[in-house]
């Protein structure tokens, strides 16, 4: 029988009494069908769960265990487990992670009632952290860069042939990116569904927060956001190319002096791969000037630096499409 959600947890060698949290906070979830609920288990990890069976413990949890022959990513876990769902929508959480209110299921699935057409329903997200003086932060907002709090449609998934791949710390934004992308119906859902809680004892890894700071694996990243976007929505593909070459020229102020000029090798290397979509990016960029007379606007505030960093792209983008002619 076909569920309303399946809840996905990686395992990811967490051990039973770490797992408590995120299974009591859906086995205590109100208002709600049960049987329409389905968690998937998925002990992904170097080190195996020896007593599931004291799961039972959630009276109200539908828990399917999924215990694979090798050991696993995260991310395959994740995929693991969108393999063997048989929910409307599939959501993703880690050992670290638990649903924030009661409410949660009820008003997720109210808004999937309102809205059939829905793809995607993001809820808000608490974030703890820990500064260095120990003290104990919290920061409440939506994450689109992550699936943090989010529920999917299966169909849309499968239509879009969107699948979680192991990138490194950005793993979980690759994967929202896409999302992002495709989607055309993301509805909002005005409630903390996801806490991120700290803890010694469990492992951070998985849907961990990466740093915004570019870095030569976020472009990497990048680079295969843009392969996948490329066969699946041409026009998106385009898009999404013109932005991330704009943003760039400010994104790489943030990069420290020692680390910038590898980045930029790393980014030039990009804008080659795509040199078939670079007249678009120059379109983009006079529509921009036109249009945008914003006085922070870079190519405003600082337009002689703008100009000699899109000449720059300019120069790796016809060398590269001369060099393939």
């Amino acid at each position: 029988m076909a569920k309303r959600i399946s809840m996905i947890i990686a395992v990811n060698s967490a051990r039973e009494d770490d797992l408590v949290i995120p299974l009591s906070s859906i086995n205590n979830q109100l208002g709600i069908d049960f049987s329409n609920i389905e968690v998937i288990l998925v002990d992904n990890g170097q080190y195996r769960l020896r007593d599931v069976e004291q799961f039972q413990l959630f009276k109200n949890l539908n828990i399917r265990y999924e215990n694979p022959d090798t050991v696993l990513s995260w991310e395959e876990a994740f995929e693991h487990g969108v393999q063997c769902a048989t929910g409307e929508y599939v959501m993703f959480m880690g050992p670290n992670g638990l649903l924030n209110q009661t409410s949660v299921i009820q008003s997720f699935s109210s808004t999937a009632d309102q809205n059939p057409n829905a793809e995607v329903l993001t809820g808000l997200v608490l974030e703890q952290n820990i500064a260095k003086d120990r003290t104990t932060r919290f920061k409440v907002g939506n994450d689109f860069m992550s699936a943090c709090g989010r529920w999917f449609k299966r169909t849309f998934l499968n239509q879009y042939g969107l699948h979680w791949r192991a990138v490194g710390r950005y793993s979980d934004e690759l994967y929202s990116r896409l999302v992002n992308t495709v989607a055309t119906n993301d509805v909002k859902v005005n409630e903390i569904s996801y806490a991120r809680f700290m803890s010694r004892d469990i492992r951070s890894d998985v849907l961990a927060p990466a740093s915004q700071v570019t870095t030569t694996e976020r472009i990497t990243m990048l680079r295969q956001f843009l392969e996948t976007v490329k066969r699946i929505d041409p026009q998106s593909y385009n898009d999404e190319f013109e932005k991330i070459c704009v943003r760039y020229y400010t994104r790489r102020k943030e990069i420290a002096n020692s680390d910038r000029a590898l980045v930029d090798q790393s980014f030039y290397l990009l804008v080659a791969q795509n040199a078939v979509a670079w007249s678009n990016v120059q379109e983009f960029v006079n529509h921009l000037k036109l249009n945008n007379q914003a006085a922070d606007a870079p190519w405003v505030k600082e337009q002689q630096l703008f100009d000699q960093y899109i000449q720059s792209l300019d120069k790796v983008a016809n060398t590269s499409q001369f060099t393939q002619n």
